[in-house]
C-alpha cells in the first residue's frame, strides 16, 4: 500500500512540474507575442533610422523567441495560444492614444521602454510562481533569456529617448 501510496505521489508531482513548465511557456509565448504586436503597431510612427533599426532588431528576437516558446509548447502536446483580439485592440489603442499629441521618436522610445518593461516585470513574477512550481529547468533557462533580452532593450530603449532629447 505505502509503495502504491509513494508512486502516486511522484506521479502527482511530475504532473505538477510538466503543468508549471507548460505554463511559464504559454507566458514566455504571451509575451514575447505581444511585445511584437506593440512593436509592430509603432513601425509606422518611427521617423528615424536608428529607431527603426532597433526596432527591427527587437523584432527578429522577439520572432525568434515566438518560434523557441511554440516548438517547447508543442513537444508537451500543447498548441501555442494567441493574444486575444482584446488584447491586441488594447495595446494599439494604447499607442494611437499615446502618440496622438506626441509622435515624436524620443515618445516612441519611452513608449517602448515603459511597455517592455511591464511585459518584463509580469513575465518575472509568473517565472518566481512557476519555478517554485518546479517548472523544468529549460524553460525558466529561456525565460531568463527573454527577460534579459528585454532588460537591454529597455536600456537601449531609455539611452536612446535620452539621445532624442539633445
Amino acid at each position: 500500500m505505502n509503495e502504491w501510496l509513494e508512486k502516486k505521489e511522484n506521479q502527482s508531482i511530475r504532473d505538477a512540474e510538466r503543468d508549471a513548465t507548460a505554463e511559464l511557456l504559454a507566458e514566455m509565448h504571451r509575451n514575447v507575442t505581444m511585445g511584437a504586436e506593440s512593436l509592430s503597431a509603432v513601425v509606422p510612427k518611427i521617423r528615424e533610422a536608428r529607431l527603426m533599426t532597433s526596432v527591427t532588431s527587437q523584432l527578429e528576437q522577439y520572432a525568434d523567441f515566438t518560434r523557441q516558446t511554440e516548438k517547447l509548447l508543442r513537444l508537451r502536446s500543447k498548441e501555442p495560444k494567441e493574444p486575444g483580439i482584446l488584447k491586441k485592440t488594447a495595446a494599439r489603442s494604447g499607442i494611437l492614444l499615446n502618440t496622438l499629441f506626441d509622435s515624436s521618436d524620443r515618445n516612441l522610445c519611452e513608449m517602448i521602454a515603459r511597455s517592455t518593461r511591464t511585459g518584463a516585470e509580469q513575465l518575472e513574477d509568473r517565472m518566481t510562481e512557476f519555478e517554485a512550481q518546479g517548472c523544468s529547468d529549460e524553460a525558466a533557462e529561456l525565460c531568463r533569456d527573454i527577460l534579459s533580452f528585454e532588460e537591454e532593450e529597455i536600456d537601449r530603449a531609455e539611452r536612446m529617448a535620452r539621445q532624442f532629447e539633445d
